[in-house]
């Protein structure tokens, strides 16, 4: 282990309503080994993927999307931009994972990079191997390891997320675990960050 907190430190850096411990202790291993692996690890970096995950997966487990097959037709049927081209892709490729992947685009792009076929079986995306590595691509090829480092959360929020959707949860998270560590939580040229 890298991060220099346990998996009991980190589940209780996690409230309100954290995750169970079990969930923290079983997956964070497979996050931080897939963060090494892809070379872009640092504490600050590890902050963020810990802080993103509860707000994205709240259990602290590679998730599904909610929701019915009108729910998901509705949402997402014939989606171009998210690559939704064939009759129940809205339903088949809902989001799955640590960060939900979303849409036959997602689901050929990350297939692809972490050499499994994610479109005949999507499922893969909920393995907590698989989503781990998804979610250090993901991170990677959103370069939110720099934004990360730079203590810009705000723009880490918004690389995950496309806006700032549960940032006060996410900021707790920051700002409990840099406490933890004994780093700031915000870098010494930083302004506040507003959340409007």
């Amino acid at each position: 282990m890298r991060f220099p907190l346990s998996t009991e430190v980190i589940q209780q850096q996690l409230e309100p309503f954290g995750p169970p411990l079990a969930n923290v202790a079983n997956n964070w291993p497979l996050i931080e080994a897939a963060l090494v692996a892809r070379g872009i690890y640092s504490d600050l970096t590890a902050v963020a993927a810990i802080s993103t995950v509860r707000v994205e997966s709240p259990s602290f487990a590679p998730g599904i999307e909610a929701g019915g097959p009108t729910y998901l037709e509705r949402l997402y049927e014939g989606r171009k931009d998210l690559g939704n081209t064939e009759p129940g892709d809205g339903a088949r490729f809902r989001g799955r994972g640590f960060i939900q992947i979303t849409g036959r685009w997602d689901y050929q792009h990350f297939g692809q990079e972490v050499g499994k076929d994610l479109i005949a079986n999507p499922d893969l995306a909920r393995d907590p191997e698989i989503a781990a590595q998804i979610f250090a691509l993901f991170f990677h090829e959103r370069s939110i390891p720099q934004f990360a480092n730079e203590r810009r959360w705000d723009i880490v929020r918004r690389r995950v997320n496309g806006g700032l959707g549960n940032f006060q949860l996410f900021l707790l998270c920051v700002s409990n675990l840099c406490r933890q560590l004994n780093v700031p939580a915000q870098g010494a040229a930083s302004a506040p960050i507003k959340t409007s």
